[in-house]
Parts: structure tokens; C-alpha cells; sequence
């Protein structure tokens, strides 16, 4: 579900629990003792990776990257950003 890019509306672990039908703490047991990581973890990865290279590729302005990716609006996008890429979109760009 990650490879295919569900994390660009869906971030929540609960939302991958349900469609494997697992609960999320059950999830999130089995993604550590495979990986060492969560799911979250994976989740957010997934995201950030995914959002750089946009960044990186594309001249879509921060509200229509929160559109993408489904934030409620672009000041939460951009915070996103800061906390999982260390920088602003713009500054990531710049």
C-alpha cells in the first residue's frame, strides 16, 4: 500500500491496520520486529521521501503539495516538512 503511494491521503497507521486486517498495535509489533522501525515510521518515510522529490521536481507551490498529500492546509504541510526534512519547502528548493 506504501509502494503504491496511499500514504500521499492516508498516514495513519489504523487506516493500513484495517485494510490487513490487524489492529494498528499488532501492526506496528510485527513492522518492528521485521524492520526494527514501526509503521509509522515506515508511513512517514514513505512521505517525506516522496514529498522531497516533488520538491526536488516539480514547481507545485505548498498548497498544492498539501492538496496532494492531503494536508488541511499548507501551514500544516509546511510544518510537516520542517519536522521530517529539517527545512521549508522553500528552503529545501532553494
Amino acid at each position: 500500500m506504501l509502494e503504491r503511494g496511499d500514504f500521499r491521503q492516508r498516514r495513519e497507521v489504523g487506516y493500513y491496520a484495517d485494510a490487513l486486517c490487524v489492529s494498528a498495535k499488532y501492526l506496528s509489533e510485527v513492522c518492528k520486529r521485521v524492520s526494527g522501525q514501526s509503521a509509522i515510521y515506515w508511513i512517514t518515510r514513505y512521505t517525506s521521501l516522496d514529498i522531497a522529490r516533488q520538491l526536488r521536481t516539480t514547481d507545485l507551490t505548498a498548497e498544492q503539495l498539501a492538496d496532494l498529500y492531503g494536508f488541511a492546509d499548507a501551514n500544516y504541510f509546511v510544518r510537516y516538512v520542517r519536522k521530517n526534512l529539517g527545512t521549508t519547502p522553500s528552503s529545501f528548493r532553494g
